[in-house]
């Protein structure tokens, strides 16, 4: 499943292994299965987790360009899963250097924004 996410976050328009697009390829019908189809995924959420926690991870800043992509749908369920690995994204951006933090610090303020402003 990591690979698959990869794959989303390297912009391939399909997974081979799970038929999975990124979300810039689906169309305003297709918004509303996709949250569907992640919250089906049941190692996409954990394997999240472990990028978001990992200081190292090379592909935290393409998780947090596509959380962020997900939270700007209209779809509330998309928000929704964007909105569960808030606490965790606080969490660590408080604990670490916060130069070492910057697209988790750019997420958090796009949601803020979205929010308040």
């Amino acid at each position: 499943m990591l690979r698959c996410f990869s794959l989303l976050l390297a912009h391939k328009i399909e997974c081979s292994c799970c038929r999975a697009t990124p979300l810039f390829a689906l169309s305003e019908t297709q918004m509303s299965g996709y949250a569907g189809v992640l919250d089906q995924k049941n190692t996409l959420v954990p394997a999240l987790y472990s990028i978001i926690q990992d200081p190292d991870s090379e592909l935290l800043e393409p998780v947090c360009h596509q959380l962020f992509e997900l939270y700007r749908s209209s779809e509330d369920c998309l928000r929704r899963f964007t909105l569960q690995f808030l606490p965790e994204l606080l969490w660590v951006y408080l604990r670490r250097d916060r130069h070492s933090s910057g697209c988790i610090e750019a997420l958090l303020l796009g949601i803020y924004n979205l929010v308040c402003i």
